[in-house]
């Protein structure tokens, strides 16, 4: 479990890398000398929607691959919600399990690959991908460290508009905090991760958070019926 002290960090890295997720990446690489590069993937629907920020050649290659092919680590992080680490790409279980995209990434540089997904509550909006030329498992350390920047790197996404402007806003519209609070109640959790939530999902329905809003308190959508 995370606690504040993971938050807090996480929330340290928000603001210091807003709005650029590109930055995010970069001191994501910095802080974990053993990791060569970083990337990030959206992914908000199956197939499709799919926006690499890479650290590196390298790393680009690793999403153009994933994403050309459908499979890989980012993939199977996204669509199953937890990290899929690889200590050995080279291994020949890899082979078996993605047997376009391993041996391309090999080619590319990457000995090993973790990918952490990048989620709230149910919905699924990518991962995060750190590769190593040289294969290796990660540290206790090291993964925490970068399920921090996963963390960030989800927030960051929720909290930037399409014109790459970073809005954290609770109370700029009535009808966004008035649907927040139904959330809140509908949902059983606190303000924070309701406002969140509702984001999230005005995010995946590329909707308007207003719009999304209006649903909420006009009760023509209730989340407790839309969550897992």
């Amino acid at each position: 479990m995370t606690g504040d002290g993971h938050w807090a960090r996480v929330l340290a890295l928000v603001a210091g890398t807003a709005p650029d997720l590109q930055s995010l990446c970069a001191a994501c690489v910095a802080s974990l000398p053993t990791i060569r590069g970083a990337s990030v993937t959206v992914m908000t629907r199956p197939g499709g929607g799919t926006v690499p920020v890479a650290t590196d050649a390298v790393s680009g290659r690793i999403e153009e691959l994933q994403y050309s092919l459908g499979e890989g680590p980012c993939v199977d992080a996204t669509s199953g919600g937890q990290p899929v680490l690889v200590a050995d790409l080279a291994s020949a279980e890899y082979g078996v399990r993605w047997p376009g995209f391993a041996a391309g990434a090999v080619a590319a540089g990457a000995a090993a690959l973790y990918a952490f997904p990048l989620r709230v509550g149910a919905i699924r909006l990518g991962a995060l991908s750190l590769y190593r030329a040289e294969p290796a498992p990660l540290s206790q350390a090291e993964l925490a460290g970068a399920i921090t920047f996963a963390d960030a790197a989800t927030l960051l996404l929720l909290s930037t508009g399409v014109d790459g402007t970073f809005e954290v806003d609770l109370g700029r519209r009535a009808v966004v905090h008035q649907a927040t609070g139904m959330v809140k109640v509908q949902l059983g959790v606190g303000i924070e991760e309701a406002f969140v939530r509702l984001r999230a999902r005005a995010y995946v329905d590329e909707r308007s958070l207003e719009e999304l809003s209006c649903e909420v308190v006009e009760r023509r959508l209730r989340f407790d019926e839309m969550e897992d």
